[in-house]
Protein backbone atom coordinates (compact mmCIF):
# COMPACT_ATOMS: atom_id res chain seq x y z
CA UNK A 1 0.00 0.00 0.00
CA UNK A 2 1.64 3.12 -1.03
CA UNK A 3 1.96 5.64 1.80
CA UNK A 4 -0.32 8.63 1.93
CA UNK A 5 2.82 10.86 2.64
CA UNK A 6 3.00 12.33 -0.63
CA UNK A 7 4.11 16.02 -1.15
CA UNK A 8 7.09 18.57 -1.49
CA UNK A 9 9.10 20.28 0.85
CA UNK A 10 10.28 23.94 -0.76
CA UNK A 11 12.86 25.61 1.12
CA UNK A 12 13.73 29.60 0.71
CA UNK A 13 16.91 30.59 0.45
CA UNK A 14 17.61 32.22 3.93
CA UNK A 15 21.20 31.50 5.16
CA UNK A 16 20.82 32.11 8.89
CA UNK A 17 19.24 32.20 11.91
CA UNK A 18 20.80 33.76 14.70
CA UNK A 19 19.17 33.30 18.11
CA UNK A 20 19.56 33.72 21.68
CA UNK A 21 20.65 36.42 23.81
CA UNK A 22 23.44 38.52 22.49
CA UNK A 23 22.92 37.84 18.70
CA UNK A 24 23.20 41.37 18.20
CA UNK A 25 26.50 41.73 18.59
CA UNK A 26 27.12 39.01 15.47
CA UNK A 27 25.37 41.74 13.00
CA UNK A 28 28.76 43.34 12.29
CA UNK A 29 30.38 39.77 10.87
CA UNK A 30 27.48 38.99 8.83
CA UNK A 31 27.76 42.71 6.91
CA UNK A 32 31.26 41.80 6.53
CA UNK A 33 30.56 38.11 5.49
CA UNK A 34 27.94 39.79 3.02
CA UNK A 35 30.70 41.85 1.83
CA UNK A 36 28.92 44.85 2.38
CA UNK A 37 29.69 48.50 2.60
CA UNK A 38 26.75 50.53 2.86
CA UNK A 39 24.04 49.10 4.75
CA UNK A 40 20.36 51.09 4.81
CA UNK A 41 18.21 50.61 7.94
CA UNK A 42 14.22 50.28 7.22
CA UNK A 43 12.71 51.34 10.59
CA UNK A 44 9.68 52.72 11.91
CA UNK A 45 9.14 56.25 13.85
CA UNK A 46 8.07 54.87 17.12
CA UNK A 47 10.96 52.72 17.43
CA UNK A 48 13.37 55.31 16.00
CA UNK A 49 12.34 57.93 18.01
CA UNK A 50 10.87 56.37 21.31
CA UNK A 51 13.48 53.65 22.05
CA UNK A 52 17.17 53.23 21.67
CA UNK A 53 16.38 49.88 19.81
CA UNK A 54 17.67 51.63 16.37
CA UNK A 55 20.55 53.61 17.77
CA UNK A 56 21.84 50.54 18.84
CA UNK A 57 21.81 49.06 15.43
CA UNK A 58 23.61 51.70 13.85
CA UNK A 59 25.98 52.16 16.52
CA UNK A 60 27.17 48.72 15.70
CA UNK A 61 27.55 49.06 12.05
CA UNK A 62 29.63 51.83 13.04
CA UNK A 63 31.03 53.07 9.62
CA UNK A 64 29.13 50.88 7.15
CA UNK A 65 25.73 52.69 8.53
CA UNK A 66 24.66 54.52 4.94
CA UNK A 67 21.37 55.74 6.15
CA UNK A 68 18.19 55.22 8.08
CA UNK A 69 14.46 55.27 6.87
CA UNK A 70 12.14 55.79 9.64
CA UNK A 71 9.02 56.50 7.63
CA UNK A 72 7.40 52.95 7.69
CA UNK A 73 4.12 53.02 9.33
CA UNK A 74 1.37 49.69 10.05
CA UNK A 75 0.49 48.13 7.06
CA UNK A 76 3.00 49.40 5.14
CA UNK A 77 1.67 52.46 2.56
CA UNK A 78 3.02 51.96 -0.46
CA UNK A 79 4.19 55.96 -0.79
CA UNK A 80 6.71 54.78 2.44
CA UNK A 81 8.38 51.98 0.07
CA UNK A 82 8.54 54.15 -3.00
CA UNK A 83 10.28 57.23 -0.85
CA UNK A 84 12.65 54.51 0.82
CA UNK A 85 13.59 53.59 -2.81
CA UNK A 86 14.83 56.88 -3.67
CA UNK A 87 16.92 56.99 -0.38
CA UNK A 88 18.66 53.62 -0.41
CA UNK A 89 19.25 54.26 -4.35
CA UNK A 90 20.79 57.47 -3.35
CA UNK A 91 22.95 56.55 -0.36
CA UNK A 92 23.91 53.63 -2.87
CA UNK A 93 23.03 51.11 -0.10
CA UNK A 94 24.64 47.23 -1.03
CA UNK A 95 22.36 45.77 2.11
CA UNK A 96 19.18 46.06 3.92
CA UNK A 97 18.56 46.29 7.59
CA UNK A 98 14.97 45.84 8.63
CA UNK A 99 14.04 46.74 12.18
CA UNK A 100 10.70 45.72 13.87
CA UNK A 101 7.63 43.79 13.28
CA UNK A 102 6.45 42.70 9.91
CA UNK A 103 5.57 46.81 8.43
CA UNK A 104 9.38 47.61 8.72
CA UNK A 105 10.41 43.94 7.22
CA UNK A 106 7.92 43.78 4.50
CA UNK A 107 9.04 46.96 3.51
CA UNK A 108 12.59 46.05 3.27
CA UNK A 109 11.66 43.19 0.85
CA UNK A 110 9.35 45.63 -1.93
CA UNK A 111 12.41 48.19 -1.44
CA UNK A 112 14.79 45.02 -2.80
CA UNK A 113 12.02 44.51 -5.23
CA UNK A 114 11.85 48.45 -6.36
CA UNK A 115 15.28 48.60 -6.11
CA UNK A 116 15.88 45.64 -8.52
CA UNK A 117 13.48 46.27 -10.70
CA UNK A 118 14.88 49.68 -11.32
CA UNK A 119 18.20 49.13 -11.89
CA UNK A 120 18.20 45.47 -13.68
CA UNK A 121 19.58 44.13 -10.77
CA UNK A 122 19.89 41.33 -8.09
CA UNK A 123 17.78 42.03 -5.02
CA UNK A 124 19.60 43.54 -2.33
CA UNK A 125 21.11 41.22 0.33
CA UNK A 126 18.41 41.64 3.73
CA UNK A 127 19.26 41.23 7.52
CA UNK A 128 16.20 41.10 9.69
CA UNK A 129 16.08 42.10 13.46
CA UNK A 130 12.63 41.54 14.79
CA UNK A 131 11.18 42.86 17.83
CA UNK A 132 7.45 41.12 17.43
CA UNK A 133 6.39 37.62 16.62
CA UNK A 134 4.69 38.09 13.31
CA UNK A 135 7.09 35.89 12.03
CA UNK A 136 7.48 38.18 8.88
CA UNK A 137 11.37 37.35 8.59
CA UNK A 138 11.05 33.91 7.32
CA UNK A 139 8.75 34.47 4.76
CA UNK A 140 9.15 35.31 0.71
CA UNK A 141 5.88 37.07 0.72
CA UNK A 142 5.68 41.15 1.09
CA UNK A 143 2.01 42.74 1.70
CA UNK A 144 1.68 46.08 1.47
CA UNK A 145 -1.37 48.82 1.28
CA UNK A 146 -2.41 50.34 -2.00
CA UNK A 147 -3.26 53.62 -0.93
CA UNK A 148 -5.66 54.42 -4.07
CA UNK A 149 -7.83 51.90 -3.50
CA UNK A 150 -7.26 50.89 0.34
CA UNK A 151 -6.41 47.47 -0.39
CA UNK A 152 -4.32 45.02 0.90
CA UNK A 153 -1.56 43.55 -2.17
CA UNK A 154 1.68 42.05 -2.08
CA UNK A 155 3.92 39.95 -4.31
CA UNK A 156 5.66 36.37 -3.60
CA UNK A 157 9.26 36.25 -4.80
CA UNK A 158 11.97 33.78 -3.00
CA UNK A 159 14.49 36.69 -3.66
CA UNK A 160 13.02 38.62 -1.50
CA UNK A 161 13.61 36.44 1.51
CA UNK A 162 16.53 37.85 3.85
CA UNK A 163 19.06 36.25 4.11
CA UNK A 164 19.53 36.85 7.51
CA UNK A 165 17.92 36.78 10.45
CA UNK A 166 19.02 37.82 14.47
CA UNK A 167 16.45 36.73 17.60
CA UNK A 168 17.99 38.97 20.22
CA UNK A 169 15.31 38.62 22.86
CA UNK A 170 16.59 41.64 24.58
CA UNK A 171 15.70 44.12 21.85
CA UNK A 172 12.12 43.50 22.34
CA UNK A 173 11.58 44.80 25.96
CA UNK A 174 11.32 47.88 24.10
CA UNK A 175 7.81 46.47 22.34
CA UNK A 176 4.75 47.48 24.15
CA UNK A 177 3.29 44.42 25.79
CA UNK A 178 -0.12 44.42 23.84
CA UNK A 179 1.82 44.57 20.35
CA UNK A 180 4.33 41.67 21.63
CA UNK A 181 0.99 39.63 22.75
CA UNK A 182 -1.11 40.27 19.53
CA UNK A 183 1.77 39.37 17.76
CA UNK A 184 1.77 36.35 19.11
CA UNK A 185 -1.43 35.35 18.86
CA UNK A 186 -0.29 36.44 15.03
CA UNK A 187 2.33 33.65 14.98
CA UNK A 188 -0.58 31.06 16.89
CA UNK A 189 -2.71 31.72 13.72
CA UNK A 190 0.42 31.23 11.28
CA UNK A 191 0.89 28.07 13.28
CA UNK A 192 -2.52 26.71 13.26
CA UNK A 193 -3.78 27.96 9.56
CA UNK A 194 -0.16 25.77 8.76
CA UNK A 195 -2.72 22.41 10.29
CA UNK A 196 -5.41 22.83 7.57
CA UNK A 197 -3.16 24.40 4.92
CA UNK A 198 -4.05 22.20 1.79
CA UNK A 199 -1.79 19.25 1.02
CA UNK A 200 0.71 17.06 3.22
CA UNK A 201 3.20 18.72 5.18
CA UNK A 202 4.49 16.66 8.14
CA UNK A 203 7.41 18.44 8.93
CA UNK A 204 5.73 21.82 9.06
CA UNK A 205 2.75 20.45 11.03
CA UNK A 206 5.06 18.65 14.08
CA UNK A 207 6.74 21.79 14.01
CA UNK A 208 3.41 24.49 14.26
CA UNK A 209 1.70 21.98 17.20
CA UNK A 210 5.36 22.66 19.14
CA UNK A 211 4.98 26.42 18.34
CA UNK A 212 1.25 26.62 19.75
CA UNK A 213 2.02 24.72 23.09
CA UNK A 214 4.89 26.93 23.63
CA UNK A 215 3.13 30.09 22.82
CA UNK A 216 0.50 28.97 24.90
CA UNK A 217 3.30 28.68 27.61
CA UNK A 218 5.36 31.30 27.30
CA UNK A 219 3.29 34.35 26.11
CA UNK A 220 0.69 34.40 29.44
CA UNK A 221 4.45 34.15 30.95
CA UNK A 222 5.47 37.22 29.29
CA UNK A 223 2.55 38.97 30.30
CA UNK A 224 3.00 38.25 33.79
CA UNK A 225 6.71 38.44 33.84
CA UNK A 226 7.58 41.03 31.11
CA UNK A 227 11.23 41.14 31.83
CA UNK A 228 11.51 37.50 31.27
CA UNK A 229 14.02 37.08 28.62
CA UNK A 230 13.53 33.66 28.66
CA UNK A 231 9.97 32.96 28.34
CA UNK A 232 10.33 36.09 25.16
CA UNK A 233 13.54 34.21 23.76
CA UNK A 234 11.05 30.86 23.48
CA UNK A 235 8.06 32.95 22.06
CA UNK A 236 11.04 34.08 18.79
CA UNK A 237 11.75 30.20 18.92
CA UNK A 238 7.52 29.61 18.42
CA UNK A 239 7.20 32.01 16.41
CA UNK A 240 9.90 30.82 14.35
CA UNK A 241 8.59 27.30 14.34
CA UNK A 242 4.85 28.85 13.37
CA UNK A 243 5.89 29.87 10.19
CA UNK A 244 8.62 27.58 9.33
CA UNK A 245 9.76 27.57 5.55
CA UNK A 246 6.43 29.02 4.21
CA UNK A 247 6.77 28.28 0.64
CA UNK A 248 5.95 24.29 1.80
CA UNK A 249 2.43 25.51 2.98
CA UNK A 250 -0.39 28.66 2.35
CA UNK A 251 -0.51 29.49 6.00
CA UNK A 252 -0.78 33.11 4.83
CA UNK A 253 -3.14 32.44 2.35
CA UNK A 254 -5.56 31.13 5.01
CA UNK A 255 -9.19 32.28 6.17
CA UNK A 256 -8.04 34.04 9.30
CA UNK A 257 -5.41 35.97 7.48
CA UNK A 258 -7.46 36.44 4.35
CA UNK A 259 -9.87 38.31 6.27
CA UNK A 260 -8.30 40.19 8.62
CA UNK A 261 -5.67 41.72 5.66
CA UNK A 262 -9.10 43.10 4.69
CA UNK A 263 -10.16 44.95 7.99
CA UNK A 264 -6.96 45.28 8.92
CA UNK A 265 -6.15 47.83 5.83
CA UNK A 266 -9.58 49.28 5.78
CA UNK A 267 -10.09 49.98 9.40
CA UNK A 268 -6.36 50.83 10.52
CA UNK A 269 -6.70 47.37 13.08
CA UNK A 270 -3.04 45.61 13.67
CA UNK A 271 -2.98 42.15 12.13
CA UNK A 272 -2.33 40.60 15.23
CA UNK A 273 -5.31 42.31 16.87
CA UNK A 274 -7.02 40.97 13.82
CA UNK A 275 -5.84 37.17 14.46
CA UNK A 276 -6.95 37.65 17.98
CA UNK A 277 -10.85 38.32 16.89
CA UNK A 278 -11.20 36.62 14.49
CA UNK A 279 -9.00 33.04 15.05
CA UNK A 280 -11.74 31.39 17.48
CA UNK A 281 -14.84 31.74 15.23
CA UNK A 282 -12.41 30.61 12.11
CA UNK A 283 -11.70 27.71 13.83
CA UNK A 284 -14.65 26.58 14.84
CA UNK A 285 -16.09 27.32 11.05
CA UNK A 286 -13.18 24.98 9.66
CA UNK A 287 -13.60 22.51 12.62
CA UNK A 288 -16.67 21.49 10.38
CA UNK A 289 -14.71 20.32 7.24
CA UNK A 290 -11.22 20.05 9.04
CA UNK A 291 -11.33 18.32 12.37
CA UNK A 292 -8.66 16.40 12.01
CA UNK A 293 -6.47 18.53 11.38
CA UNK A 294 -7.48 20.89 14.74
CA UNK A 295 -8.13 17.47 16.43
CA UNK A 296 -4.40 17.30 17.55
CA UNK A 297 -3.79 20.77 19.18
CA UNK A 298 -6.46 19.70 21.96
CA UNK A 299 -4.28 17.03 22.82
CA UNK A 300 -1.26 18.63 22.44
CA UNK A 301 -2.18 21.30 25.15
CA UNK A 302 -3.74 18.45 27.24
CA UNK A 303 -7.10 19.89 26.62
CA UNK A 304 -8.93 16.16 26.42
CA UNK A 305 -8.35 12.76 26.28
CA UNK A 306 -7.78 10.02 23.56
CA UNK A 307 -12.12 8.90 24.40
CA UNK A 308 -13.23 12.38 22.52
CA UNK A 309 -13.86 12.51 18.54
CA UNK A 310 -12.17 14.53 16.04
CA UNK A 311 -15.15 17.55 16.18
CA UNK A 312 -15.06 18.01 19.69
CA UNK A 313 -11.49 18.35 19.92
CA UNK A 314 -11.21 20.90 17.48
CA UNK A 315 -13.45 22.78 19.25
CA UNK A 316 -12.13 22.82 22.50
CA UNK A 317 -8.48 23.78 20.55
CA UNK A 318 -10.97 26.75 19.36
CA UNK A 319 -12.03 27.54 22.78
CA UNK A 320 -8.74 27.22 24.25
CA UNK A 321 -7.71 29.84 22.02
CA UNK A 322 -10.22 32.00 22.90
CA UNK A 323 -9.24 31.52 26.65
CA UNK A 324 -5.26 32.41 25.79
CA UNK A 325 -6.59 35.93 24.01
CA UNK A 326 -8.83 36.54 27.20
CA UNK A 327 -6.10 35.74 29.52
CA UNK A 328 -3.80 38.30 27.02
CA UNK A 329 -6.75 41.15 27.82
CA UNK A 330 -6.84 41.25 24.46
CA UNK A 331 -9.49 42.40 22.31
CA UNK A 332 -11.78 39.96 21.19
CA UNK A 333 -14.81 41.69 19.07
CA UNK A 334 -14.97 43.77 15.80
CA UNK A 335 -17.00 46.31 17.70
CA UNK A 336 -14.01 46.63 20.17
CA UNK A 337 -11.79 48.20 17.48
CA UNK A 338 -14.52 50.57 15.85
CA UNK A 339 -15.36 48.52 12.62
CA UNK A 340 -18.97 49.20 12.20
CA UNK A 341 -21.89 46.25 11.62
CA UNK A 342 -22.79 48.07 8.21
CA UNK A 343 -19.70 47.28 7.04
CA UNK A 344 -19.84 43.42 7.82
CA UNK A 345 -21.51 42.78 4.49
CA UNK A 346 -18.50 44.76 2.06
CA UNK A 347 -15.28 42.83 4.20
CA UNK A 348 -17.26 39.32 3.55
CA UNK A 349 -17.29 40.04 -0.27
CA UNK A 350 -13.91 40.98 -0.80
CA UNK A 351 -12.80 38.23 1.44
CA UNK A 352 -14.48 34.86 -0.23
CA UNK A 353 -12.32 32.43 -1.06
CA UNK A 354 -12.08 28.95 -2.15
CA UNK A 355 -11.98 28.06 1.61
CA UNK A 356 -15.54 29.42 2.23
CA UNK A 357 -18.22 31.09 1.10
CA UNK A 358 -19.50 34.99 1.27
CA UNK A 359 -22.71 34.11 3.01
CA UNK A 360 -20.26 31.76 5.45
CA UNK A 361 -17.50 34.51 5.84
CA UNK A 362 -20.92 36.66 6.63
CA UNK A 363 -21.45 34.40 9.33
CA UNK A 364 -18.39 34.52 10.66
CA UNK A 365 -17.99 38.07 10.80
CA UNK A 366 -21.73 38.88 12.50
CA UNK A 367 -19.98 36.17 15.43
CA UNK A 368 -16.94 37.98 16.09
CA UNK A 369 -19.27 41.27 15.85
Amino acid sequence: MLSSLVGEFISLPQEKVIYGPGSLGRLPGEVKRLDCRRVFIITGRSLAEETPVVRRVEDLLADVHAGTFTGIRQHVPESGIQEAVEQARQLQADLLVSVGGGSPIDAAKAVARGLATEQAAAFLPHIAIPTTLSAAEYSHVAGYTDETRRMKTGFADVRATPRVVILEPELTLHTPLWLWSSSGIRALDHAVETLYSPGVHPVNDLLALNAIADLFEFLPRCQEQPHDLEARHRCQMAAWMSYFAPASVSAHKGLSHTIGKRIGTTYGVPHGITSCILMPHVMRFKARREAARLAPIAHALNLVDGKVSEMEAALASAGAVASLIERLELPSRLRDVDVPQEALEQVAQVGATDDASQAEIMAILERAW
